[in-house]
């Protein structure tokens, strides 16, 4: 694979994208939502949670800054069947897995439902969202790069952010202004990483990181505060696109650019890329390696702030075992689509 083609700070950020949602995933299958946040351990796995979710908002940002100048053609519309195709077979892998670990039912009409309405692989709802963007980057492409000046685009980008992430801000004890428009995040990121990868932040990385730093403490403390003693609240303003992820997210993505990759390894180029190129399928089989190793973490740890130190050995061993059936996916699909 050439790598000297490739944005390789691109794929790193897809690298980091995919092992932060197998990091979110932790909190998500060791019962970290039913446990009040109220002793020393749960501040600091609510500080970790918060930094975890910048993980779909970086696959976004990636997206607008790789697909900002696709135009509407067959060569576009060809380029979804590498997404399909690996959809497909992760489909295929989480049904097994469910009717042989788990004993799950499948007749041969619900299996075939189960994959157009996103519920064979348990983890699609990315898969929902993507292809609907997809259908329309074209056409989000053509109001981008039509608007002939930075200030155009910084209108843009700050107007989509007004209707998605403004309210997450003001509306979350009461709605002050109008949050119809909230579920649209999608767009804003895909505008805000076109944007940042066009007009880089002049800003020095030392700076990007500790903003980053004050950022995600300020975030961590705010999250803490709102549930402090109750059980962790997934609201507007710490969900996907609400302002704590945009923010953080826009700074992870700003400054992984700003680092100077060139100099790694030529095999760690290689190993960054590739893990980039089946990220997409690591994230989705994860479901099955989370429910092998998270079944058994929470039966042999029983109590719930004590399965946190597992963190460093569980969530690499679900991305290992992921990547590894990706990449067994990447190979059949090279199979049918050889170039």
């Amino acid at each position: 694979m050439e790598v000297k083609k490739r944005n390789l700070n691109l794929d790193l950020t897809k690298c980091i994208a995919v092992f932060t949602v197998l990091s979110v995933h932790f909190f998500y299958n060791n019962g970290f939502y039913s446990i009040p946040v109220a002793t020393p351990r749960m501040y600091v796995m609510t500080g970790m949670r918060t930094l975890f979710m910048i993980c779909v908002p970086l696959f976004l940002l990636v997206t607008g800054a790789l697909m900002n100048r696709k135009t509407l053609s067959r060569q576009y519309y060809r380029g979804v069947r590498h997404t399909l195709f690996i959809y497909l077979l992760s489909c295929i892998a989480c049904m097994i897995f469910n009717y042989f670990y788990k004993g799950t039912p499948y007749t041969l009409l619900s299996a075939f439902l189960s994959i157009f309405d996103f519920t064979a692989a348990q983890y699609s709802w990315y898969v929902e969202m993507y292809l609907g963007l997809f259908l329309i980057i074209p056409f989000l492409n053509l109001i981008y790069q039509n608007l002939g000046t930075k200030r155009q685009k910084q209108v843009l980008v700050l107007s989509f952010l007004a209707l998605t992430t403004l309210p997450t801000t003001i509306n979350y004890c009461q709605e002050i202004i109008p949050n119809w428009w909230q579920g649209f995040y999608p767009v804003s990121y895909y505008f805000l990483g076109a944007y940042l990868m066009e007009y880089p932040p002049r800003t020095k990385k030392r700076f990007l990181a500790l903003f980053l730093l004050l950022w995600i403490s300020f975030c961590t403390a705010f999250n803490i505060y709102f549930c402090h003693g109750e059980k962790f609240v997934w609201a507007i303003y710490n969900g996907w696109g609400g302002f704590q992820n945009v923010v953080s997210s826009a700074l992870v993505f700003a400054l992984i650019q700003k680092l100077d990759l060139s100099h790694l390894p030529k095999w760690v180029q290689k190993l960054i890329v590739q893990i980039s190129v089946l990220s997409f399928g690591t994230y989705l089989v994860s479901y099955i390696f989370d429910q092998i190793f998270y079944q058994k973490l929470n039966s042999s740890i029983l109590f719930m702030e004590d399965r946190l130190v597992y963190y460093p050995i569980i969530v690499p061993a679900v991305f290992v075992c992921s990547l590894i059936l990706s990449q067994c996916f990447q190979w059949i699909y090279q199979l049918f689509f050889r170039k």
